[in-house]
């Protein structure tokens, strides 16, 4: 099994490798930027020397101004006295009397032995190629400048040994330094690191500190890290719904242990009751009757919480299509007129006919007729308006009675589950809770919603939101995946 490594050991080789290469890069750019500035001074240099030997050469000529062919002697003391170091050669090649040309130079710094091999040369061109050799040494350890002026040829040359030095010295020191370099910053990027982290470790910390018996608590924030702080959000929005779906689970297995608890015990006695052998056989169908009413119920149970938990885990398969939401309006209104056939609760459509939805026609019929049998429960006489209408392009489907209506403080709850307004009369009713319930479930499965609204005494309002169509259910998804 592999041992993973720490943040910051990732980070603080990461940085030593990269921090390796832009020194080692640098000690490059320095380098050769020192090269080639002692290689411009030079030649500046040079440049310098040449313009002083140029200004002496001025002094070149005899009185009527034209240059002679012996230097005088102050000119020959002052060229021969600079003493900046760099060495020089002063070639001027003139015509003989009998027309064959000839080479005076002049060379303070030319060695002897130079000299002499200089003067062996078969020809002018020879000898101005040994003489200004023996300046330079025709090699990469000198730099040589070379400039005409007034019929001279000057060349100055200087050693490039003391900037080689130089340069050597300082690749020296950078071989040196660097790697103190890489390891101080290595050092000091674990350490910022470190610190920079504590704000993460505490986080880990408070997150695992997060048990399931203390839900309720959360990790600090903001951290004072942008980025940290997000990761902070997020897990309390994390916990958050943890939270909310433990405290659902808690009571759905509450709700759901009690009103299984209520048929299963009714069942039970009923059969200890039948099984008396004192029983009649009237008592006995009495007491079947009653156990077969429980079983229902009990049936109908289970069918709405099977039908909430395929709902919750997105297993609900609804059959999508275009549909006319105002033909499954009107089969609905003839239901509950039915429903409602023993009270003074009379049951109307308003709606036109073709009047498209794109969703689940049976769902929607479900979710109606939940909507319809809420109403004549709470209606005892009134009326129950069925009408469609266009909202933001989505289809509507509203039911509206006259009854009781709904509490303020019963209103955001009445689609949980196991929720009912009149605890004391829904068993009566014989529902469970899980009717609205069922139809949010039903609802969302359509990419839909279900919502209430009521006044108390003045009756209440149910209304289903479908897309119109194909294009606005597409839509609804990418919103939210988004």
């Amino acid at each position: 099994m592999n041992q993973e490594r720490s943040l910051v050991s990732v980070i603080a080789a990461l940085f030593e490798r990269l921090a390796a290469r832009a020194l080692a890069l640098f000690a490059l750019c320095v380098v050769i930027g020192f090269a080639l500035l002692s290689e411009v001074l030079s030649r500046n240099a040079l440049a310098r020397s040449a313009d002083v030997i140029e200004s002496l050469l001025g002094m070149y000529a005899d009185p009527s101004g034209e240059p002679t062919t012996v230097a005088p002697d102050m000119l020959t003391s002052a060229l021969l006295g600079m003493g900046d170091g760099a060495r020089f050669v002063i070639l001027r090649t003139v015509s003989s009397a009998d027309g064959m040309p000839k080479v005076y130079y002049l060379s303070p710094g030319m060695p002897a032995k130079l000299i002499e091999e200089a003067g062996k040369a078969a020809s002018p061109d020879e000898l101005r190629q040994r003489i200004v050799g023996s300046v330079a040494d025709r090699g990469w350890r000198y730099a040589l400048y070379h400039r005409q002026s007034a019929g001279f040829d000057l060349y100055v040359s200087a050693s490039r040994l003391p900037s080689m030095m130089a340069i050597g010295a300082l690749t020296l020191l950078m071989l040196v330094v660097l790697p103190v370099a890489v390891l101080l910053s290595r050092r000091a990027v674990r350490r910022t690191t470190e610190d920079a982290l504590q704000p993460l470790h505490a986080l880990v910390q408070e997150t695992r500190a997060i048990v399931p018996s203390e839900l309720n608590r959360r990790v600090t924030s903001p951290t004072g890290i942008a980025e940290l702080t997000d990761v902070g959000e997020a897990i309390n929005a994390m916990v958050a719904r943890v939270e909310q779906a433990h405290e659902a689970l808690t009571r759905f297995t509450a709700d759901v242990s009690h009103e299984l608890r209520t048929p299963l015990t009714h069942l039970r006695a009923q059969a200890q009751w039948a099984l008396d052998d004192r029983r009649t056989t009237d008592e006995q169908r009495d007491a079947l009757a009653h156990i077969a009413t429980s079983v229902d119920q009990t049936c109908r149970l289970i069918e709405g919480l099977l039908t909430l938990a395929r709902g919750d885990s997105r297993e609900l398969d609804p059959r999508l299509r275009d549909f006319d939401l105002s033909a499954v309006v009107a089969e609905v209104a003839e239901i509950g007129t039915l429903m409602c056939g023993d009270k003074q609760v009379t049951v109307s459509a308003t709606c036109t006919p073709g009047f498209m939805a794109h969703g689940d026609a049976e769902y929607t019929r479900q979710i109606l007729l939940n909507f319809v049998s809420n109403s004549a429960r709470h209606t005892a006489a009134g009326s129950i308006d069925m009408t469609l209408r266009r909202e933001n392009g989505a289809a509507l489907a509203e039911v509206s009675d006259s009854g009781s209506g709904i509490a303020p403080q019963h209103l955001p709850r009445i689609f949980d589950r196991f929720y009912r307004v009149e605890q004391s009369r829904s068993r009566d009713y014989g529902g469970a809770g899980l009717g609205l319930a069922i139809t949010r479930a039903l609802a969302e499965a359509q990419r839909g919603d279900v919502r209430a609204e009521s006044v108390e005494g003045s009756g209440s309002t149910f209304v289903l939101d479908l897309p119109s169509d194909r294009a606005q259910w597409e839509a609804r998804g990418r919103q939210a995946l988004a």
